[in-house]
């Protein structure tokens, strides 16, 4: 109860002195403003004192959000004082008094009213709010890009002879006087060996004409060798315009697909990967599409020649086709053909008459004379 009456007695000097207290906190409000822009530490170590820890922290959180908060409160308060302070200095003392009516006798002169003067109001300072400066953003580091890696061997030992291609993705290097087998890295060809599959002769060729005759770089990864013994390498090859990766430029020419086995992976991801999407946008080699195989054309041999029948003249006996017997010859005997040099009489038994010489005997076969 004691806090109360405490703060309505606090509250009530408040309002009374609001004229002249209103100056006054506009100015001390301009100055907490300009020193939290000027000097922000003298206003942060203000803030961090434990007497103000009752303030909420998002009204603290900087010297500036301080300042405008305490700003704001204060002119909040003026102006809520202002119109009780004007109200209270009309209820004045020294305010002139108001002519008390009096009722009129009806005997006396009717009294004319003094005219009262009118109140002024007192004009109020409009409070005009301190521009504050915008706030620079603190600059924030720009995330720089992972660099690709350069396309040039980590190591650079002495250059190797190439002594023979194998096929697109093999060659076979002199080291030391000793002829090895190097297998690519990280990439598979057609073959040409068990089996010759698509564009396997054309990668070969594409091998050739980067490393045949040249002298190589080899550039180990993790894995020594293979299943099959072959050392497992990248190899390089310097040119006029600098170093360049047969791997790479195999699987950038299409004649290459990305064949990994891990731990062998060094490549993959920053060189691979791009190089084999682009041949692929680019139907490059075997990503192009598959020609249509055309059928070879299976030749046709023409069937013999069938010798045309010949009809028998119309006077030869009708069941022999193949010869010529007159009708009402005498009768023939099988060693009357013999002398002829006729054997093997065909004979026909859907005509008049047949077989009328009885050449194809009592088996009725159809062929006469057959010894």
């Amino acid at each position: 109860m004691k806090r109360i009456v405490l703060s309505l007695v606090v509250l009530g000097v408040l309002l009374y002195l609001a004229k002249a207290v209103a100056p006054l906190v506009i100015l001390g409000v301009t100055g907490l403003v300009l020193l939290a822009w000027k000097r922000p530490e003298s206003v942060g170590r203000f803030t961090d004192r434990p007497a103000l820890s009752r303030i909420p922290e998002r009204l603290r959180a900087t010297p500036m959000r301080f300042a405008g908060s305490v700003g704001f409160s204060a002119f909040a308060l003026v102006g809520l004082m202002m119109p009780i302070g004007a109200s209270g200095a009309a209820a004045d003392p020294s305010a002139t008094p108001k002519p008390v009516a009096v009722a009129r006798q009806p005997d006396e002169p009717t009294a004319t009213p003094t005219p009262r003067p009118t109140a002024t109001p007192t004009p109020r300072p409009t409070a005009t709010p301190t521009p504050r400066p915008p706030a620079t953003p603190t600059p924030r580091p720009t995330a720089s890009p992972t660099p690709t890696p350069t396309a040039r061997p980590t190591a650079t030992p002495e250059p190797t002879p190439v002594t023979n291609i194998v096929d697109g993705d093999t060659i076979d290097v002199l080291v030391d006087g000793v002829e090895i087998r190097v297998r690519y890295i990280g990439m598979d060809t057609p073959e040409v060996h068990s089996g010759v599959e698509r564009l396997g002769p054309e990668s070969s060729a594409a091998n050739a004409a980067l490393v045949e005759g040249r002298e190589v770089v080899l550039e180990k990864d993790v894995s020594e060798t293979d299943q099959y013994g072959r050392a497992l390498r990248y190899v390089w090859v310097q040119d006029s315009s600098g170093w360049l990766l047969v791997n790479l430029e195999l699987i950038r020419l299409g004649f290459a697909s990305i064949t990994t086995y891990p731990p062998d992976v060094k490549y993959v991801d920053a060189l691979y990967v791009p190089a084999q999407d682009a041949a692929q946008a680019a139907a490059l080699g075997r990503w192009a599409p598959a020609p249509t195989p055309v059928p070879t054309p299976v030749p046709v041999v023409a069937p013999p020649p069938i010798a045309p029948i010949v009809a028998p003249p119309s006077n030869c006996e009708p069941s022999y086709p193949d010869i010529c017997i007159p009708i009402g010859s005498s009768d023939l005997d099988c060693p009357d053909m013999y002398a002829q040099g006729i054997s093997m009489i065909r004979v026909r038994y859907d005509v008049a008459n047949p077989d009328p010489h009885r050449f194809d005997g009592s088996d009725n076969e159809g062929w006469g004379c057959e010894g």
